[in-house]
């Protein structure tokens, strides 16, 4: 039922909803940018910019035009900011400096790293940045405990800058260094390297915080799940095993509470609801004060200054008698944000936040109209929990390459899970209750180890053309806007509802391959290759190393637009090929699995292997399959081999398609490429060949012997920016060079993708770098006269 309070809060500042548009105008602009803009512009676009602000502004009076002077200003000042922000970040050192500052946050673990913040102090002229500090944390090797937080240390660290995105191979880059005034990392061999030139002198925030983090790292729970989940909740801290949240991201649920910061907006409304109930006043108060508190308990991150601003929002505008609206209180939070964050606009948390308390506040009750035939009396309550889940719908499309089916009804458990657990850990984590703390830590393995993976299938969307999905964002926005308004809704709502069931059931818009092409995707130290053929099926070689990369894969795959049944290939089990695989496999629906035939007593595949409905493939020599007007052959091994290195029996792939042939080594090494050619390989053929180079470019592979007989037109090296093995090794790149062979690494060039061309090869790299390979005179087969 509408009470007299909702209908207020729905229709109250109707008239404010052009600073709603001007936001989205504002966020816009960052799309269109390229993310490794150093600030550049020139004195015409400058002075056009203000003759249009100028301009604009005289239409301010006019309230059904009022949106184009405020989008004009809005848009000319986050450019300003982006501007101001390149410029500052272009100037900023790199390379080795000596440092001087203070430790300014716990540190907290994440896999093999410990993480803290440091404060700088000296030079002068980087005094008052914070840039996070990581030093390595083995879990097999000694380790050396790191200076207490408060600490005044000195340290000769390399300042290195956080990478732009590819631009191919993710959604969008999102200008995460300009969002978090981050652009530097430093990064330590060891602990040793922080000289202490003092004793710790943290302040009274930073000893609140230590504390409640020591308190959490006291607590008696023995799962890693309940652990890991229980920092999140309570603390905002992010798990040290990936594996244990990954199933959290992929279903959209938790992970947009916590990237987003409408955890602590929920926390907040949760409190003022209790108190309302039991006091009957003083909700909004104890509200205010309760997400204070926590904010500083857990540190005032991105995502928790996001959702204090709207929490605080919600609480005047309730204390208010909604005098003010919400429409203004959650835009200006948001515009507080954007002012001092211009490239907000391409963070997934801050549109997020942004578009589930759109459909929350304002498009619950068109949707309950549509449900209350079947549902009744339940369909408001209904409605609550899908709204946010269809309005995200497109976010998680764009930012992920997939919609977790089953998003609506997992926000019936996990939305309250989180209200309950949230103050309830914190709570624990300071008082501690004998048996009450092991119980809930038995609640929460449950929840993560059975609940949450459960509803965490995810239907793959093809985003390859974005139009539909932008479409289907501002129809939420409109859709809020009209029900301000008092406007008919339901015709809005019934076309938002069939377009986005429409873009599930053809599983978004796909592009179909035109042509032969390999995309070595940047996924860090490990091999993930993209193999795509006219009037054939896709196929996938290698998952990367572990369940992000997996992610970073679904969205490349729903950026090129794959709709076409995709197909797996192991080379072999090690991690840095396999570790992906289970995580994948909730993402992507595989047509086939195939891993090379293997002799091992004890299963090669038992930490990587997913809970499969299918057994999969065993490869081998002289298997051949066409897919296509393509034909795989694979050239190793030749049968199931016990041997001490899997690289020995990693699977060597010949790809045919036209004049084109594909020569993907996995990670065979030179004796394995000199067994080869012992084999007969490669046959005496005029093909143009492409190498996918062995072992990372190390120089236990690429034998010069096999080289010179492949005689590649093109190469490409999956390695990972300054991974700890120095892959690619200079031995194999001068190899490459002799013979006379273009090479293009992943990791330097942010991912690579060869497409057959007419003449030759075309090559486009994630940096946006393109270049063509023409075609090489066929060589004679040695010793043909």
């Amino acid at each position: 039922m509408l009470t007299r309070e909702r209908l207020w809060q729905r229709v109250s500042g109707k008239d404010l909803w052009p600073l709603a548009w001007a936001l989205a105008a504002a966020c816009a602009l960052p799309w269109f940018v390229p993310e490794d803009w150093a600030g550049h512009a020139g004195k015409p676009w400058i002075i056009s910019g203000w003759i249009l602000v100028v301009l604009t502004s005289l239409l301010i009076r006019h309230q059904q035009l009022a949106v184009i002077p405020l989008a004009a200003a809005l848009v000319w000042g986050t450019f300003g900011n982006l501007r101001q922000r390149a410029l500052w970040e272009t100037r900023l050192p790199t390379g080795l400096h000596v440092l001087e500052g203070s430790i300014d946050a716990p540190w907290t673990a994440q896999g093999e790293q410990l993480m803290s913040a440091l404060e700088i102090s000296s030079p002068l002229d980087l005094k008052g940045n914070r840039w996070r500090i990581t030093l390595p944390w083995p879990a097999d090797q000694e380790r050396i405990p790191p200076p207490l937080p408060g600490t005044p240390v000195r340290l000769r660290a390399e300042l290195r800058p956080v990478e732009p995105a590819p631009r191919f191979l993710a959604e969008r880059p999102l200008w995460r260094a300009r969002s978090d005034r981050a652009p530097r990392r430093i990064q330590l061999s060891s602990a040793l390297q922080l000289e202490i030139l003092g004793p710790p002198k943290p302040s009274a925030l930073l000893r609140l915080q230590s504390f409640v983090k020591a308190r959490f790292e006291a607590l008696p729970l023995a799962d890693s799940t309940a652990k890991d989940l229980w920092g999140a909740l309570a603390l905002g801290i992010s798990p040290v095993h990936e594996e244990t949240t990954s199933a959290f991201a992929e279903s959209g649920t938790l992970h947009i509470l916590i990237v987003s910061g409408l955890q602590v907006t929920l926390v907040m409304a949760a409190v003022q609801a209790l108190l309302r109930r039991l006091l009957g006043r003083g909700g909004s108060v104890g509200a205010v004060v309760a997400g204070i508190a926590y904010a500083a308990v857990v540190g005032f991150s991105a995502p928790v200054w996001r959702g204090l601003f709207m929490g605080l929002a919600w609480a005047f505008g309730g204390a208010s008698g909604w005098k003010l609206p919400p429409v203004l209180g959650l835009h200006l939070a948001l515009l507080l944000w954007l002012l001092g964050h211009p490239a907000a606009g391409c963070e997934p948390g801050f549109l997020l936040a942004w578009w589930a308390l759109l459909a929350l506040l304002w498009g619950a009750e068109s949707l309950a109209g549509l449900m209350a035939p079947i549902l009744g009396k339940y369909a408001l309550t209904a409605a609550r929990f899908t709204a946010p889940w269809l309005a995200t719908l497109p976010l998680l499309a764009l930012f992920h390459g997939g919609i977790p089916l089953w998003g609506a009804l997992a926000n019936v458990f996990v939305l309250p899970l989180v209200a309950l657990m949230t103050p309830l850990c914190l709570f624990l984590t300071l008082v501690p209750v004998p048996g009450l703390v092991q119980s809930i830590g038995l609640l929460l393995a449950w929840t993560g180890g059975f609940l949450v993976p459960f509803f965490a299938h995810v239907t793959p969307m093809a985003t390859a053309h974005l139009w539909p999905w932008l479409l289907l964002m501002l129809g939420w926005l409109a859709l809020a806007h009209r029900q301000s308004l008092m406007r008919r809704t339901r015709a809005w709502t019934v076309a938002l509802v069939a377009a986005s069931a429409a873009l599930l059931v053809m599983g978004g818009l796909g592009r179909q391959a035109t042509t032969l092409s390999l995309e070595a995707m940047d996924i860090g130290q490990g091999d993930a290759l993209l193999l795509r053929i006219p009037d054939g099926d896709a196929t996938l070689i290698d998952t990367g190393p572990a369940p992000w990369a997996a992610r970073r894969i679904a969205r490349s795959l729903s950026r090129r637009g794959v709709t076409e049944p995709l197909h797996l290939i192991i080379t072999h089990p090690h991690s840095d090929h396999a570790g992906g695989w289970a995580t994948l496999s909730r993402l992507r629906p595989f047509a086939s699995v195939a891993l090379p035939a293997m002799a091992d007593v004890k299963d090669p595949w038992a930490d990587f292997r997913p809970k499969l409905d299918r057994t999969p493939g065993s490869l081998h020599r002289r298997d051949k399959w066409a897919d296509g007007k393509a034909d795989f052959a694979v050239r190793w091994p030749p049968k199931p081999f016990d041997l001490p290195d899997a690289n020995m029996v990693s699977a060597v792939l010949r790809v045919r398609w036209q004049d084109r042939e594909l020569w993907l080594m996995g990670d065979a090494l030179q004796i394995q490429e000199r067994d080869l050619m012992d084999l007969g390989e490669p046959e005496p053929t005029p093909f143009h060949r492409l190498l996918k180079v062995g072992h990372h470019g190390s120089r236990s592979s690429s034998d010069p012997g096999w080289i010179n007989a492949l005689a590649p037109e093109v190469s490409v090296i999956s390695a990972g920016r300054r991974n700890r093995f120095g892959h690619p090794h200079e031995e194999t790149l001068e190899t490459l060079r002799q013979a006379h062979v273009p090479t293009f690494v992943t990791g330097a060039e942010r991912g690579v993708r060869m497409e057959a061309s007419q003449a030759g090869w075309a090559i486009e790299s994630g940096s946006g770098r393109r270049a063509f390979i023409p075609f090489q005179a066929p060589r004679k087969p040695e010793g043909t006269q």
